[in-house]
């Protein structure tokens, strides 16, 4: 099932889902094709490779985004690979949790074959423990993917203009957005 990119950028919208994979990787390392993921095509304008740490109280959270716009099938890739720091008493967690959020739940499952099959390692879908695998239409996981399709359609569009912003937030303004930024599956 697919669901056109354009539903995301109307805001009123009703009933709009985007499809979530979420598995956890018991292994280290993990390897990343970025040329499978990509499609022979990566524009650096619009799809992202992003590593993220935002220190702070408590655990320190660390991931790493990777968001990937296909222009001619109008499929955009979100994925947030999780360190699972301090958590290692949970036997589900495993040492990395990647989630997925896509407007294709087969391209969903393509985003996740790029992190299997890699050599040496050559681990399988088998190796990995699936925990989501569904349509999700819940506040949290929309309202990412839609940040995602604007921002990639923004940058996308012909005559864009790129404007460069630099702030630092106060300590109180990055513990709100790292409690956001953790996973959305949980």
């Amino acid at each position: 099932m697919r669901v056109p990119i354009e539903s995301y950028l109307q805001a009123t919208q009703p009933g709009v889902k985007v499809h979530s994979l979420v598995a956890s990787f018991p292994f280290s390392p993990v390897d990343i094709d970025l040329g499978r993921l990509a499609r022979g095509e990566w524009r650096p304008v619009v799809d992202r490779f992003r590593v993220w740490y935002l220190p702070g109280e408590g655990t320190p959270l660390c991931y790493v985004m990777i968001r990937k716009l296909d222009p001619h099938d109008m499929v955009l890739v979100y994925a947030h690979l999780v360190f699972n720091i301090g958590k290692p008493d949970e036997s589900d967690a495993g040492v990395f949790t990647m989630g997925i959020l896509c407007n294709d739940d087969v391209r969903a499952r393509a985003a996740l074959n790029s992190l299997l099959d890699i050599p040496p390692s050559f681990h399988r879908r088998s190796d990995v423990r699936m925990r989501e695998r569904k349509w999700r239409d819940d506040a949290n996981a929309v309202m990412r993917f839609t940040a995602n399709v604007h921002s990639a359609m923004a940058t996308a569009a012909p005559g864009a203009s790129f404007q460069t912003v630099s702030a630092e937030p106060p300590p109180e303004a990055l513990k709100e957005l790292k409690r956001g930024l953790g996973t959305w599956w949980d």
